[in-house]
C-alpha cells in the first residue's frame, strides 16, 4: 500500500509515481499485472482522482504502463522496447543535472560509478 507524505516537499503524484515503479523495479508488479484504476487508487488514498490521474498520465508516457479503454491500466511489457531520442535525451538532462549535484557534493566518479554497478546488479541489466 502507497504511504503518501503530504508534508514532502515531492508532489503527491510524483509520490505515487515513485512507488509503482519501485514496484516494477522490484518485481513486485510485472508485465501484464493490473493497477487499481483511477477512482479505486484515489478513494484508497483518500486522495483527489486528478492526482492519481495525473500520475497515470506520466507512467504512460514514459510507457510503463498501458491503458487499454474499458479495460483497465496495465504494467506494460518493456522487454525489446528501445526508448525514443526524445526520451533519451530527457533522461540524459536529468541524468547531468543528478551528476552535478554528485560532483559539488564531493563525490568521487568511483564511488558514483558504484551506485549505478550496484543498481544495475539488483536490477538486472538489459
Amino acid at each position: 500500500m502507497i504511504l503518501l507524505d503530504e508534508l514532502s516537499h515531492e508532489p503527491l503524484y510524483e509520490q505515487i509515481v515513485v512507488y509503482i515503479k519501485k514496484q516494477i523495479k522490484d518485481g513486485v508488479l510485472k508485465p501484464g499485472d493490473r493497477l487499481l484504476s483511477v477512482r479505486e487508487m484515489a478513494t484508497s488514498l483518500n486522495i483527489n482522482p486528478n492526482t492519481v490521474n495525473r500520475a497515470y498520465k506520466t507512467l504512460e508516457k514514459e510507457e510503463l504502463i498501458v491503458v487499454l479503454i474499458g479495460k483497465g491500466t496495465f504494467v506494460k511489457n518493456r522487454t525489446g522496447i528501445a526508448p525514443s531520442k526524445s526520451t533519451k535525451s530527457e533522461l540524459k538532462l536529468k541524468l547531468d543535472l543528478i551528476l552535478l549535484d554528485i560532483y559539488y557534493q564531493n563525490i568521487s566518479q568511483e564511488e558514483a560509478t558504484n551506485w549505478v554497478n550496484l543498481f544495475y546488479d539488483k536490477v538486472g541489466d538489459n
